[in-house]
């Protein structure tokens, strides 16, 4: 295969990014996945193709799978016009690498026989699921090699967290390797993602499961030696918990305040992790669509339409849920940050 230079791959991926998003379910355009009366619908609004002759329990999944699916074909088709890529842009990729290890595994340890479906990454794929279920040949050659036996239940959500913990190493390392001014704009988008990711989790295991904060110390993501105070994605995390949960003046000068479940005069307060998730997901959204514009033909901008790419599926998700379970569009749209107008 032929490849273009860099700057000529820059320039033609921008071009077909920009054009996909401009056909895009996101910013006004998004509320339109909610406004369609039935699946069948928001198939034909989506693709523009004949809906497939099944069930609808099936079709809520099939169009869930297809603009995933298209998704990751438009990516990993960008990312293959480069004759090298950048490695933060294969380590997004690892990401999908990483579920299908976890999803792999789990089925081993499952003792079942058949390889589950995994996500297709084409020529990005290193794992060999052909291999199945020898698993010291499925990793074999590759950043998990370390991954060498069947683990069993109790060992397997440790094994999980080792793989996270790779992956977002392997980013972090590769945001530092970035040149230029896009590395701050990349660093901004990611630590707003992973750091509430954590505090989000953090904030569950205290409110859902009462765990104690040394506990849920152990529990999170991190990227220097420790999860401790210095390090940038556990530190935030781990400075809340010491905070009221049920106070909302105890968050009066939080950083993150504008992503909080507001205050309403006379009634009680908790902190919502879901109102927080939900405002950053659409925040992180906002920041892309910057970024893409500000850096355009770069990896910055790549990523940045990944990232709004990957919102743009939480939005059919959420749609697709609530037609099947008979949600107000409105209370849906709430659910991923959009303001029904």
């Amino acid at each position: 295969m032929a490849y273009m230079d860099k700057s000529a791959a820059d320039a033609f991926i921008y071009s077909k990014a920009s054009g996909i998003l401009g056909k895009s379910f996101i910013g006004n355009r998004a509320a339109q996945l909610f406004s369609a009366g039935n699946l069948s619908s928001l198939w034909t609004l989506l693709f523009n193709t004949p809906v497939p002759q099944i069930p609808e329990m099936l079709l809520t999944a099939e169009i869930e799978k297809e603009a995933f699916n298209r998704f990751i074909s438009q990516y990993t088709s960008f990312v293959g016009e480069y004759a090298k890529p950048d490695e933060i842009l294969i380590d997004q990729l690892c990401i999908y690498e990483a579920e299908n290890l976890k999803e792999v595994g789990g089925a081993l340890c499952a003792g079942e026989q058949k390889c589950p479906p995994v996500i297709d990454l084409g020529k990005f794929s290193k794992l060999n699921f052909a291999a199945y279920p020898d698993i010291r040949k499925i990793t074999e050659g590759t950043k998990f090699e370390w991954y060498d036996h069947v683990a069993d239940i109790h060992e397997q959500q440790r094994l999980e967290f080792k793989i996270d913990m790779q992956i977002i190493d392997h980013l972090w390392k590769s945001i530092q390797k970035t040149g230029g001014e896009t590395r701050a704009a990349l660093q901004k988008l990611y630590l707003d993602e992973y750091v509430i990711k954590n505090i989000v989790w953090a904030l569950r295991l205290k409110i859902n499961y009462q765990m104690e904060n040394e506990e849920i110390i152990k529990n999170l993501i991190y990227v220097t030696d420790a999860p401790n105070n210095a390090d940038p994605i556990a530190g935030p995390a781990i400075e809340i918990l010491s905070k009221d949960l049920e106070n909302f003046a105890d968050w009066e000068n939080w950083k993150y305040k504008d992503l909080l479940n507001p205050e309403e005069p006379g009634s009680f307060w908790k902190i919502d992790p879901r109102w927080i998730e939900i405002n950053n997901r659409a925040k992180i959204n906002k920041e892309a669509m910057l970024v893409f514009h500000q850096y355009p033909m770069s990896t910055a901008s790549l990523i940045a339409w990944y990232k709004i790419k990957n919102y743009e599926l939480s939005c059919i998700r959420t749609a697709v849920e609530s037609l099947r379970m008979n949600i107000d569009s409105h209370e849906a749209m709430s659910c991923v940050g959009i303001k029904a107008e």
